[in-house]
């Protein structure tokens, strides 16, 4: 039950990023660019957190640390070009190696077995 909560939660940031990305990506002229830009870079930095939050969750069940850093990657990539250079198409060529390594992740978190870390 953990384990698919924790998958819904990872994938559920991957979605909110890929969303997040879609509204800033337009080319031409749009009418409402500026709500557009801010609804898409507020899906940004909530699937950031929310992919954040899942690695640190994948960390404290005890995944292994490539897959906290796979998870962890589409939040930092995409989130992190989002807020340094919100305007230009970075975040979206960042996007295309990203996703595929959080998907990764995420479907590894699922199959691989799970330690738990004693403190």
């Amino acid at each position: 039950m953990a384990r698919t909560a924790w998958a819904g939660a990872a994938a559920a940031g991957i979605v909110l990023l890929c969303l997040g990305l879609g509204q800033t990506l337009y080319f031409g002229t749009v009418t409402n660019a500026i709500e557009r830009d801010r609804l898409g870079s507020t899906l940004i930095l909530a699937g950031a957190i929310l992919g954040l939050g899942a690695a640190g969750w994948s960390r404290y069940r005890g995944d292994p640390l490539w897959v906290t850093v796979m998870v962890a990657a589409p939040g930092v990539v995409i989130g992190g070009l989002n807020l340094v250079a919100g305007g230009s198409l970075l975040p979206h060529f960042g996007a295309l190696s990203a996703v595929p390594l959080g998907l990764a992740g995420t479907i590894a978190g699922v199959t691989v077995r799970v330690r738990r870390i004693r403190f």
